[in-house]
């Protein structure tokens, strides 16, 4: 008993910056910034958007698959469900785990950016380690 090791509950909070998370607050109520981050090292640069619109646009990318229409409904539906989380009602606030870009372009290693026209990337808050205001690249 004397050589136990005695194990402890660890609870490890993220560090979200609070510029940024008012960012997506305005971003989520419908006023987007272009942005620049860095997440896990990469640099990604494109425009804020609300969760809703993500929500709304990944339903209906899911409605134009070429699958049954039960599976597709059933997947877009999810997604409908996502953006009435993001819809701005009197006692509700919209999550704030997630910040969305538009039209991202990611740096490559050899200078250039990668684009991704028409996309919407949506990003954990706490993996990213650094920001600055405008869209750069691409």
């Amino acid at each position: 008993m004397e050589n136990e090791e005695k194990l402890q509950e660890v609870l490890a909070h993220t560090i979200r910056d609070n510029s940024l998370v008012y960012l997506v607050k305005c971003a989520n109520l419908g006023v987007g910034v272009g942005v620049t981050l860095i997440v896990e090292g990469q640099l990604i640069s494109g425009n804020l958007v609300s969760g809703e619109i993500y929500a709304k646009d990944s339903a209906q990318k899911l409605r134009n698959v070429n699958v049954d229409e039960s599976i597709k409904n059933t997947m877009a539906s999810f997604f409908d469900s996502l953006a009435a989380d993001y819809q701005p009602t009197e006692g509700h606030l919209a999550p704030l785990n997630f910040l969305h870009l538009q039209n991202p372009a990611y740096l490559r290693g050899d200078g250039g950016w990668t684009t991704n026209p028409g996309s919407i990337l949506r990003v954990n808050i706490a993996k990213v380690s650094g920001f600055h205001l405008g869209k750069i690249g691409g």
